[in-house]
């Protein structure tokens, strides 16, 4: 079957950052050669140089920590934490990955230790720092990162028993109610202090709000499943039955 050249050069290339992002995933910036680039792709190392010009292009061209957050974000905030290290977790498994060159790499090349300090901080790039609020919020933006990128390093980097060997899900079990004071801030902290702001204040009653009422719903749910009827939980309430039966559609039809 003809190829045309056109195809071959876009196979080549293909095959030439194929091997280049598992060498970079596996040895880092500094320890990955061309030459080492140009032997698993099975290619001559000059072909390497006139796809990519210099290790450091070809570095840009394979590497990168995505930087689709908006699943993550939709949620309570409360569980924020929680969403986004269960994000960066199912992003490292991908197969397709392209953040563990920029992981191995961050501490030898400048380049990709700016990628992931925006990926923790700038807010075009890591947008959950624009929606916690309150006292230290990009503060505790910053940790809740900085947490999260440690659990990566443990699990994909340093293989840390316990951390590498345990389903994801488990993981962002655990660690959940860690991250929550952070993503919420600390309430006893910030009672002690009033908001001086008038929009800080109203954000921050908003959240408490939020997270009230979904407790109250969750409460509720759990007195229904237990054998309280829609009268006991109205009462408790201050609401009609009614409406306690409307807010909280039950199958077993108390």
């Amino acid at each position: 079957m003809f190829v045309s050249r056109a195809e071959r050069r876009s196979h080549s290339r293909e095959s030439i950052a194929g091997a280049a992002r598992e060498l970079f995933a596996e040895r880092g910036y500094i320890e990955t050669t061309i030459r080492a680039v140009a032997q698993r792709a099975d290619v001559d190392p000059a072909l390497v140089m006139q796809h990519f010009g210099s290790k450091s292009a070809l570095f840009d061209a394979v590497s990168g920590i995505p930087v689709t957050l908006d699943d993550a974000l939709e949620g309570p905030l409360e569980e924020l934490g929680e969403r986004l290290l269960r994000h960066a977790l199912s992003e490292v498994d991908r197969k397709d990955d392209r953040t563990m060159p920029v992981l191995r790499s961050m501490l030898t090349h400048p380049e990709a230790a700016h990628a992931v300090r925006c990926a923790i901080m700038n807010p075009e790039t890591s947008p959950w720092t624009r929606v916690l609020v309150g006292e230290d919020a990009e503060r505790r933006s910053a940790l809740i990162g900085t947490l999260v990128l440690g659990v990566l390093v443990a699990r994909y980097m340093v293989h840390i028993p316990g951390v590498a060997d345990v389903p994801a899900e488990r993981l962002v079990e655990l660690l959940g109610p860690c991250l929550r004071p952070l993503a919420t801030g600390d309430a006893t902290a910030r009672d002690s202090q009033a908001l001086t702001n008038p929009l800080d204040a109203l954000a921050d009653a908003e959240n408490k709000r939020r997270v009230a009422a979904e407790r109250v719903d969750e409460c509720a749910r759990s007195a229904l499943e237990g054998g309280a009827s829609y009268g006991d939980v109205g009462r408790m309430l201050g609401i009609s039955r009614q409406a306690a039966r409307k807010r909280w559609p039950n199958p077993l039809n108390k």
